[in-house]
């Protein structure tokens, strides 16, 4: 069940194996074992891969059918959400990746990162 769910929600944000690979610091083989079934990721991983896609690890490992975001939507109301636009598929790869290893920080790191992104961008001229 957890490798199906890895793969699907892996493939549903468009990243390949090795995009989640270099986020949680392991070698490519080592995440595509985790999809596989073979090697369950660590508790730490857990969190990280719940993370990265916005959903509890109880959706991960299999015990909590929908997505959180899902649930609380009526189930007529579904179909319509999710066929709605996405505005996260008109983001660039780049932006992609960016906000892939910013979900992973902590709260301080992101303050940081938030900070010197809008410093650099007053130094550029473009804010």
């Amino acid at each position: 069940m957890l490798g199906d769910r890895l793969r699907a929600i892996r493939k549903e944000h468009g990243l390949t194996q090795q995009n989640i690979a270099d986020v949680l610091g392991v070698d490519r083989t080592t995440y595509t074992v985790y999809e596989g079934g073979s090697i369950t990721p660590s508790p730490a991983t857990l969190v990280k891969l719940s993370q990265i896609y916005n959903v509890t690890v109880g959706y991960l490992i299999g015990v909590e059918e929908n997505h959180p975001e899902l649930r609380k939507i009526p189930e007529e109301k579904q179909r319509e959400k999710l066929l709605s636009s996405d505005p996260i598929s008109l983001l660039k790869k780049e932006e992609k990746e960016l906000m892939l290893y910013f979900r992973v920080l902590s709260d301080a790191e992101k303050h940081k990162i938030i900070d010197e992104m809008k410093a650099l961008a007053q130094r550029s001229g473009k804010l």
